[in-house]
C-alpha cells in the first residue's frame, strides 16, 4: 500500500536549539521547565523554536515535537534503537520534506500505542527516520495532526503548556478572535496577509509549530519576481533544512502581518529557493511557523476547523534578525557539542571560516555542554560578542566577532 507522508519543520533561519547540557531522566523535562502554576489537565512543554512534550511510546519515555505540518507519529533512528523495541513487520520506503532531497526510512506496520497527558493514540504506519542530525539529541519524535483530530489544541507559548479538549464547547474563548481553518492534505492553513517592500500579499499559510520560522514558496516567489522586488534580505543555506536535506532561500522584514484582524510590524519572514520539498510549491504560498504563532495564545479547534488566538505577552515585542550569522544543532550527548547546520552568506561567521558541520566545543569559554537546553537561546541574547572555539577534522580553531543584526527594517 502507498501512502504519501508529509513533514514539514526546520529551516534554520533562527536558532535552533537541542538537548545539550539536559540529561533525560524519569521527569524528562525537569522542573525548571515550568515557572507558573499550571492550569487543570494543562500538559507541561518545554518551548524553545519548538513545542516539546514527553511521551511514551509502548511505555518506553521520549520527548517529542508537536508537528502541526506532520500527519502521523514519527520516531528518531536512534531512539528505535535504543528503546529496544520488538516490531516485526517493517518497510522501507523514502520520503520527502522541506529540502531537495529525500530520506529512505523504515515504516513500522505493527501497531504501535502512544500516549502522553490522559490521550492514547494508536496506529499502525510509523515511520522511522534520522530526526537528530535535523533537530538535535533532545528530540525523539515527532507527534503529527492525526493525533489531535478529534480533540482541541490549546497552546500557552508563554507559560510553557498545552491543553487537550474533547469540544471547544468545554473551553472558554473569552477574547479570542476565531480565524477559519481550512485542511491542505493533512496539515491546517489559514488566509494571512502581509506587506512586504509595498507588495501586497494574500494566501493561505500553513500553520506548523515545528518550524521556528515562516516562509513564502519558491514557486510564489518565482511568480512574483520576489527575488527582484526585494532587496532588503539575507540568503541562508543548510545541510540539515528538514527531510529533504540541504535548503536555501533569503529571510526579510515584512512591514506588516495581519492574522485575524491582528497586525504584525517588521515580522522576519523568508522565502525558499528549494526546487524540490515542501517549500517548493504546493496548495498553499507559505508557512507560518513559530516566530509568528508564539506572538499569541492559540486554540485549535480540529474537529470545526476554527483557530481561536488572542495576543500573547510578547505581542508587541519587535522582531529581531538573526544576530549569529548560523545555525545549529545540539548533538552534545551523541557528538560531543553543536553542530553547525547553515549559515547566512556573507554574514560575519562565515567570513570568519565557519563551515558547516563544524563543532563548536565551547561559546565564550563556556563549554557548551554547560550551557542547558531550555536556557539556550536566552543565552544567546543576552551577549554582544562572542567568541566560539569549534573543531574541524580534529583541529581546533577560534573565532571572536560582535553580535548585532544582520538587517534591520527600512
Amino acid at each position: 500500500m502507498k501512502r504519501r507522508l508529509t513533514v514539514v519543520y526546520l529551516i534554520i533561519s533562527l536558532l535552533f536549539v537541542s538537548s545539550c547540557g539536559t540529561s533525560k531522566n524519569d521527569d524528562e523535562l525537569g522542573d525548571e521547565a515550568i515557572s507558573y502554576p499550571l492550569p487543570a489537565h494543562a500538559i507541561r512543554m518545554i518551548y524553545a523554536d519548538y513545542i516539546h512534550v514527553e511521551g511514551k511510546v509502548d511505555s518506553v519515555k521520549g520527548i517529542f515535537l508537536i508537528d502541526t505540518g506532520a500527519d502521523n507519529l514519527y520516531l528518531d533512528t536512534i531512539f528505535f534503537k535504543e528503546g529496544k523495541f520488538r516490531y516485526r513487520n517493517l518497510m522501507n520506503y523514502k520520503i520527502e520534506g522541506i529540502g531537495n532531497s529525500y530520506q529512505e526510512i523504515v515504516i513500522i506496520r505493527d501497531s504501535v500505542n502512544f500516549s502522553f497527558g490522559e490521550k492514547d493514540y494508536k496506529t499502525t504506519f510509523v515511520p522511522v527516520m534520522e530526526l537528530k542530525p535535523i533537530g538535535g539529541d533532545f528530540i525523539d519524535g515527532l507527534l503529527g495532526t492525526d493525533f489531535f483530530m478529534n480533540s482541541v489544541l490549546g497552546i500557552n507559548y508563554a507559560r510553557e503548556y498545552i491543553i487537550l479538549s474533547d469540544s471547544i464547547e468545554l473551553v472558554d474563548v473569552t477574547g479570542y478572535e476565531k480565524l477559519p481553518l481550512e485542511m491542505v492534505g493533512t496539515s491546517i492553513a489559514a488566509q494571512i496577509s502581509m506587506n512586504v517592500n509595498n507588495i501586497p500579499i494574500t494566501g493561505k499559510f500553513m500553520l506548523d509549530v515545528a518550524n521556528p520560522s515562516s516562509s513564502l514558496t519558491s514557486l510564489y516567489a518565482f511568480k512574483n519576481n520576489l527575488g527582484t522586488k526585494i532587496t532588503n534580505k539575507e540568503r541562508f543555506y543548510t545541510k540539515y533544512g528538514g527531510v529533504g536535506g540541504e535548503s536555501a532561500g533569503y529571510e526579510f522584514f515584512a512591514e506588516s502581518l495581519t492574522i485575524s484582524g491582528f497586525n504584525l510590524k517588521n515580522a522576519v519572514m523568508g522565502y525558499s529557493t528549494d526546487t524540490a520539498g515542501m517549500l517548493e510549491e504546493g496548495d498553499y504560498i507559505g508557512i507560518l511557523g513559530n516566530n509568528i504563532l508564539d506572538r499569541f495564545d492559540l486554540i485549535i479547534d480540529f474537529p470545526n476547523l476554527n483557530l481561536y488566538l488572542k495576543p500573547g505577552d510578547n505581542f508587541d515585542e519587535p522582531f529581531i534578525f538573526n544576530r549569529l550569522g548560523f545555525g545549529y544543532v545540539d548533538r552534545c550527548e551523541t557528538l560531543g557539542g553543536w553542530i553547525v547546520a547553515g549559515l547566512y552568506e556573507n554574514s560575519e561567521a562565515e567570513r570568519l571560516g565557519l563551515k558547516v558541520d563544524d563543532k563548536i566545543i565551547s561559546v565564550n569559554d563556556t563549554p557548551v555542554g554547560e550551557i542547558p537546553y531550555e536556557t539556550q537561546t536566552n543565552y544567546i541574547k543576552k551577549i554582544d560578542r562572542i567568541k566560539l572555539v569549534y573543531l574541524r577534522s580534529n583541529v581546533q580553531n577560534t573565532i571572536e566577532f560582535d553580535l548585532k543584526p544582520l538587517i534591520t527594517p527600512f
